[in-house]
Formats: structure tokens, C-alpha cells, sequence
């Protein structure tokens, strides 16, 4: 890789004495990688892996890509606190913290608006697809094509949307002083009670591990922590109540009769396994993930909805 300012270069390929401009900017530097170069979607996609922090060889000075950053930490942690996280789909991220009463849902509603649509687009294609080539019309290889382009849009834009709200979480916690998180992992949810939300919609895994990669830009550990009953028992007076959650983002303690959020609780008993106290949330700072970044719903501080007027003078 030849880069040539910051935001365009040349993939270099002496085997076949070409060179192929690229347009984008390279964040890591360090050991080139074997180059991958795919056809996607109508356009060429090339993947260079980077052994970030290895210094190039003397043999091969020329397998080593100059980038913005040396290394995969680029801040230091600003504090020592401490945050728990609930990883949910109707609530994508549910985070409580142990120095705040502040709390933060990043709502997950968009992704599964997003996923229903395209597998509609999906399955509307392939029915005709199918219909055309059972009954011998060549032009069901169009549709096979809008199939093919319908299922690569439904997982690129549901990436698109976990990646965005991973960002914006790890800086809003890199802001808030965090040096460590705690992440609840669902014991429970494997292959043999799968279905189509904790397969499809909810990837887990992936989650997590790019959390985890985008935490550790900013010097934050990452841990996980085993969140089976957390859901049921109660994180006010630390019992299980079967019926204390009467719906699905409500818990109520029958013992105190305190309400709070149903993934916010879980939050908190994730924090109590680890031996942490976290206060009762009395803010919550709730998101929803878009298109174009991750906005918030609750008012502004010092914001004050109104109602609109409207000018009777105003042509209708």
C-alpha cells in the first residue's frame, strides 16, 4: 500500500506489475497483511489486515503501511469508575455506572425495523424469482440478482447500525471517566433455544467483540460477566420475585414497591456479581440508533418542549 495523502493511495500488486488507486483513510500502522480484494454488490472491496505496532522488516521495509495511529490505544482512560452493561435488543445497551445515579438506554428499535423491512424485500424476491424460473422465464435471473443485492443490504445495514451505537458508546464512557465495563453474557442463549431474534437480529457475539476493539482504543477494559437470573431477581432487595417484571421494560420490587427499568435492573445484578454497588437510576439518558448517528431522546438540560402554534393567518 502506497498512500498518497490522507484519504487516498495505491494498492500495489508487483506480481502483476499493477497499481490500483484507492480512495480512504488508513487509521492503523504497522505489518501489512495478505490482501484480500472481493466483488461486492457491483463494486470492489479490498481488505488489508494490519499487525498494528510491529515495525517493518528489514528485508521487506515496503510490507509496512504508514497510518494515523502507531498503536490500537490512542486516549488514556480519564478516570477509574466503573460501568455495567446489559446487552438487549429492544434496549441494545442498558448501562449503569458505580460513581453516578445516571443511567444510559441506547434503544435497539431502529435495528429490528431495519431487519423486518429488508427480509420482506428478501422474501418478496425470491417468491418471484422462484415463480419466473419454475415456469421457464429467463428474467428470473434478474431477480435473483435484486435477491442477492437485498440480503448483502439487510446485513450491511444492521452492521452499520450495531457499529454505530458501539462507537458512540465507547466514547460516551471514555467522557464519563471509565476504565473498566462489565458485560452481562446470556448464559442461556445457545443453538439449542435459538430463534430467529438471538440468531438473526441479535448478534451477540459480534457485539462484544467489537466493543471490545473499540474499548481499547480508549484504554478500557473489557470483561464479561455470567448474567443468568438477572433478568428476575430483584437489584433493590436482592431477591427473585417470579412476577416483578409485570411488562417488558418495567420491574417492580412487590417487597418496596420501587419501579425501574427491567434492563436497568439486570444491569445493576450484573454489577452486585462482581461485588459493586450502583445507586438507584434517577436520569435516564435514553438514544435511539439512525441512519446518520445515534440522537437522543430525552430533552436537552434546559430544554422545554412546546407545543407548536400555529399562525391563523397562515394558508392551509
Amino acid at each position: 500500500m502506497e498512500p498518497i495523502n490522507g484519504g487516498e493511495g495505491y494498492l500495489v500488486l508487483k506480481d502483476w506489475n499493477l497499481r490500483i488507486k484507492y480512495a480512504g483513510r488508513i487509521k492503523w500502522a504497522g505489518k501489512q497483511g495478505t490482501l484480500v480484494i472481493r466483488f461486492e454488490d457491483g463494486r470492489w472491496f479490498a481488505y488489508v489486515p494490519v499487525s498494528v505496532g510491529e515495525k517493518p522488516a528489514r528485508s521487506n521495509p515496503r510490507g509496512y503501511v504508514k497510518g494515523i495511529y502507531e498503536k490500537i490505544q490512542i486516549e488514556k482512560p480519564k478516570g477509574g469508575n466503573k460501568a455495567f452493561i446489559d446487552v438487549g435488543l429492544n434496549n441494545l445497551f442498558a448501562v449503569v455506572f458505580n460513581h453516578s445515579d445516571t443511567a444510559i438506554l441506547i434503544k435497539g428499535s431502529t435495528i429490528k425495523a431495519e431487519y423486518y423491512y429488508w427480509k420482506r424485500e428478501v422474501g418478496t424476491y425470491q417468491a418471484i424469482r422462484d415463480w419466473l424460473r419454475n415456469r421457464g422465464f429467463k428474467t428470473w435471473r434478474k431477480y435473483h440478482a435484486y435477491y442477492l443485492h437485498a440480503e448483502y443490504k439487510q446485513h450491511e445495514r444492521l452492521r452499520h447500525y450495531y457499529r454505530t451505537a458501539i462507537r458512540f458508546l465507547a466514547k460516551t464512557l471514555w467522557q464519563m471517566s471509565i476504565d473498566e465495563v462489565f458485560v452481562g453474557y446470556p448464559y442461556m442463549v445457545n443453538k439449542s433455544n435459538s430463534n430467529e431474534y438471538n440468531v438473526n437480529i441479535w448478534w451477540f457475539n459480534k457485539i462484544v467483540n467489537w466493543l471490545g476493539d473499540v474499548l481499547e482504543e480508549y484504554g478500557i477494559r473489557l470483561n464479561m460477566v455470567n448474567e443468568y437470573g438477572t433478568s428476575r431477581q430483584c437489584s433493590i432487595c436482592s431477591m427473585k420475585h417470579e412476577n416483578g417484571r409485570v411488562m417488558r421494560g418495567l420491574y417492580i420490587c412487590p417487597v418496596t414497591g420501587i419501579k425501574i427499568n427491567a434492563d436497568l435492573n439486570a444491569a445493576r445484578n450484573i454489577a452486585k456479581r462482581v461485588g459493586y454497588e450502583v445507586p438507584i437510576p434517577k436520569k435516564i439518558l435514553s438514544y435511539i440508533v439512525t441512519t446518520n448517528g445515534v440522537k437522543p431522546l430525552t430533552p436537552m438540560e434546559g430544554v422545554t418542549i412546546e407545543t407548536p402554534k400555529i399562525n391563523p393567518t397562515s394558508p392551509r
